[in-house]
């Protein structure tokens, strides 16, 4: 239904120019490309529909009309839309091989030819994967071709074995899809806000592009987005993130406080050794001194004795003065 409302508005300027020349069709190696021929459905609706590479009486047959756009196993795959007269061709993972003049049938009768021109691009074609959470936000950042910055930018989702749309022409069909582009980086990107396990899934990013208004579009594919959604929270991976904070900040106070500490222990030890280097005076020794004092020359000064005792400490002091 995305991609019926994405093609509507100019399917309804091609009625008409069905014998139109073969419209330029481009794309990207290892890219993809969404190619649609207009049919109408009053005269080839029941008719059978093929998909063919060749010019003049040979055209080999690439693929025929299936129930799926989307083939695992299968590069080239087509889908008929009866209603509003038009067939889809996917090619995936392109390659320079895949340059060439095409052409959509109903049974044997032409319907429209492509030519399609595969160019190298060493932005494009690439797998990537992504994670998001429930409620979360994730961001897909798609990197843009030049050719293409006239085009309107894309994200397709590939669901129900189709590749829809997730935004149109008027703006995203779901309104927690959002699109900004920076053409100046080559560069757009889609937010998708509040999260759900269905939001999981294959995204494409693309292009639609229309060479000229009376012709059909066609949608080049760049990039290929795996997008997981798990069942945590995004408040959990939050709370989950504070915590490691906590006790990163836990871990380095501590690592602080043992430095801190083995420092003040090694001034300690350092202050203990200088005082141990100080002369001391055994308390069980005796310590024995005399003072000689010289009161005149003509005087004869007898000895002083300090002694001392275990028990207790006293002085003694004799002085002989000679009378003249």
């Amino acid at each position: 239904m995305m991609m019926k409302t994405l093609l509507f508005f100019t399917i309804c300027l091609i009625k008409g120019h069905m014998g139109d020349a073969a419209n330029a069709v481009t794309g990207i190696t290892g890219g993809s490309v969404i190619i649609h021929c207009v049919y109408k459905p009053e005269s080839t609706k029941a008719s059978v529909k093929s998909f063919c590479k060749g010019s003049g009486s040979e055209c080999t047959t690439m693929t025929e009309v299936k129930n799926d756009l989307w083939i695992p196993e299968e590069r080239f795959s087509l889908t008929d839309d009866k209603t509003l007269g038009f067939i889809s061709v996917l090619i995936r993972n392109l390659t320079m091989n895949d340059s060439g003049t095409y052409r959509c049938k109903a049974d044997s009768k032409l319907i429209q030819e492509k030519k399609l021109d595969v160019e190298e691009g060493s932005c494009c074609g690439t797998s990537e994967e992504q994670t998001a959470y429930v409620r979360g936000t994730a961001v897909i950042r798609c990197k843009c071709p030049e050719k293409y910055n006239s085009g309107i930018m894309q994200l397709f989702k590939l669901q129900n074995a189709s590749l829809q749309s997730c935004l149109t022409i008027g703006g995203a069909i779901d309104p927690r899809f959002s699109l900004y582009e920076n053409k100046q980086e080559q560069v757009f990107t889609v937010t998708i806000v509040n999260i759900s396990r269905h939001d999981a899934g294959v995204y494409f990013c693309g292009a639609h592009v229309t060479n000229d208004p009376t012709k059909i579009s066609y949608s080049p594919l760049f990039t290929e987005i795996q997008l997981h959604v798990t069942e945590e929270t995004y408040a959990s991976v939050q709370s989950d993130f504070s915590m490691i904070i906590i006790i990163s900040v836990c871990v380095i106070l501590l690592l602080i406080a043992g430095f801190t500490l083995t420092v003040c222990t090694l001034r300690h030890e350092r202050r203990g050794d200088a005082h141990s280097q100080l002369p001391t005076i055994p308390s069980d020794e005796l310590l024995y001194t005399a003072v000689s004092f010289q009161m005149h020359p003509e005087e004869s000064l007898s000895e002083a004795t300090i002694r001392f005792s275990k028990n207790e400490i006293y002085t003694t002091v004799i002085y002989h003065t000679r009378l003249h």
